[in-house]
């Protein structure tokens, strides 16, 4: 059933204030500029055996890890006076030589702790994934938690990394290493 308007540039109005409206919200696009530079640090290796089990949540420390980014931010000429923001990129957990497999995690975090520091929870939140895919294998992508800066932490000469295990489906199958591997934007 069509309504017929009598009053034709009242329907030619609205119709331009809706264009208007929604050209409004496209030009609203929040734009996204890309990071000055990425700042990683891998080779973080810790273990995993069957004494990880359900429903417990696991706090395993990475003490004193070195890092070397206000060299990198110098050689790549970034002041960090110049630094808006420093965010968590991507961090990847990788079971090593082919055995492990990390399917018994649901849920994980990763955690930037101050040197001295070991406490549960400690820190900043940087890295997580909840809940994970079922039949991940030997390797998990984590995202960047929401924070807004993260260079208390990132632009320390050491740190301390806690890798949370908060929540498994089952008990790891034997004993292997894990590597993880992080991502930092520098914006």
């Amino acid at each position: 059933m069509f309504y017929v308007l009598g009053n034709k540039p009242l329907l030619m109005k609205i119709s331009a204030l809706l264009i208007l409206v929604s050209l409004f919200f496209v030009a609203c696009k929040k734009e996204t500029e890309p990071p000055r530079t990425r700042l990683k640090v891998g080779n973080m290796k810790f273990s995993i055996d069957p004494s990880v089990q359900p429903p417990f949540t696991y706090y395993i420390p990475i003490n004193s890890v070195n890092l070397s980014f206000i060299a990198q931010l110098n050689a790549s000429g970034i002041d960090t006076a110049d630094i808006k923001n420093i965010i968590p990129g991507r961090a990847t957990l990788t079971a090593l030589f082919g055995n492990g497999n990390l399917d018994f995690i649901e849920a994980v975090s990763v955690r930037l702790c101050l040197l001295g520091d070991n406490e549960e929870n400690c820190g900043q939140e940087a890295f997580y994934r909840d809940p994970t895919p079922f039949d991940i294998g030997a390797e998990l992508e984590l995202g960047g938690s929401a924070v807004n800066d993260i260079r208390d932490y990132v632009l320390q000469k050491q740190i301390n990394v806690q890798v949370k295990l908060e929540s498994l489906r089952d008990v790891p199958k034997g004993s292997f290493d894990v590597v993880l591997e992080m991502e930092f934007e520098v914006r």
